[in-house]
């Protein structure tokens, strides 16, 4: 008898994380990445606290669409109730380096994963994409990095390491006592692309218990020559909510968020060139730790992989590759809900042996 499975990505699917510091696009936006300063570093914090009360009141105005999710179990019942998923995030921890004590009030309010940089090195660690002119600044994590790193564990955050130097990787599977996750990077075995990652750094991944979600940005796929008008096109788009107050900005912005490929051409990655990133890394680290970062609000997205419509491409070919249907259930979701479940399962250790521990009179 023959069994026919439909290629469509499982209901538990998390595609939704509003993020409170990180690029401008879509559904993120960035906290003031520039100057380094007290000055700089109070902006930062203020844009990822009113970044944090706009998703706070997306929420509210839309309870029937949206819920925010604290658990793992949060996700698989709301997406079980037909609602979309909410995680709140911070790709970059820029934002926390005028008081790094604020990380326990964004995840009182609900701050389930952390990413250490983004563009640029910061006050926390160096970036894998350094600006023009910087070099390894710490060598990896500097020593507020390393006390975010055990206080993230304390709390239960996700750690999230795509956008961090090698260095920082290497000493978060040296410091993080529970997994953490790439967020968003491909394979150097593919393409060697500094935001991508090595198979031996797979390899050591996997046995942290890692997981890594990979990446649809082109230039992380395949080689893309720059191309300077889209690139000035999309600087504006990454403006986010300032872009929006300039007349004629958001226009311009909608239209390169739409892929107006014909009026700002660059060379195109393809749903193949996806797929061979992603059967790539899932052969080298296992389908336990590997997940789907397609990355569409911050450029992300290849011919034949654009939009949510064209998710069950990645269905059927996983099927066809052979993977059975709780591997990719796991690699939809499962696999990143695992290791957060673990984070907090670690964090609540944590606190009753605290709580168990008699205090100094």
């Amino acid at each position: 008898m023959t069994t026919t499975r439909k290629a469509t990505s499982p209901r538990s699917t998390i595609r939704a994380c509003a993020k409170v510091g990180s690029t401008a696009a879509s559904g993120r936006s960035t906290p003031a990445r520039g100057e380094r300063s007290p000055a700089g570093d109070r902006k930062a914090r203020d844009h990822a606290l009113g970044r944090l009360v706009q998703i706070r009141e997306m929420l509210a105005r839309h309870p029937q669409q949206f819920e925010l999710a604290l658990t793992p179990d949060d996700a698989r019942r709301i997406a079980g109730a037909g609602r979309q998923v909410v995680f709140i995030s911070m790709e970059n921890a820029a934002p926390l380096a005028a008081d790094p004590g604020l990380l326990a009030f964004f995840h009182a309010q609900g701050l389930r994963m952390l990413g250490i940089t983004h563009i640029g090195n910061n006050a926390f660690g160096d970036s894998s994409n350094p600006r023009p002119g910087e070099n390894a600044e710490w060598n990896g994590l500097s020593p507020a990095g390393r006390a975010l790193v055990a206080e993230a564990n304390r709390l239960g955050i996700l750690l999230d390491q795509s956008h961090s130097s090698d260095a920082v990787f290497d000493q978060l599977i040296e410091l993080s006592a529970v997994p953490f996750v790439l967020s968003h990077s491909s394979a150097d075995a593919i393409h060697e692309h500094p935001r991508n990652i090595d198979d031996a750094r797979l390899r050591r991944l996997a046995a942290h218990g890692g997981v890594i979600q990979v990446n649809a940005l082109g230039a992380y796929l395949i080689d893309t020559p720059p191309n300077p008008e889209r690139q000035a096109a999309l600087r504006e788009l990454h403006q986010g909510q300032r872009a929006r107050r300039r007349p004629g900005a958001a226009a311009r912005a909608g239209r390169t968020a739409a892929g107006d490929r014909a009026a700002l051409p660059a060379a195109q990655a393809t749903f193949d060139d996806y797929m061979a990133h992603l059967l790539h890394i899932l052969e080298v680290a296992g389908p336990d730790h590997v997940g789907i970062g397609a990355d569409w609000d911050g450029g992300g997205g290849v011919d034949g992989l654009s939009d949510v419509s064209q998710i069950p491409r990645i269905t059927a070919r996983l099927l066809q590759a052979g993977y059975d249907e709780r591997q990719i259930a796991g690699i939809w979701s499962g696999n990143v809900l695992r290791i957060l479940g673990q984070a907090q399962a670690h964090a609540a250790a944590l606190a009753a042996r605290d709580a168990a521990t008699p205090k100094a009179p």
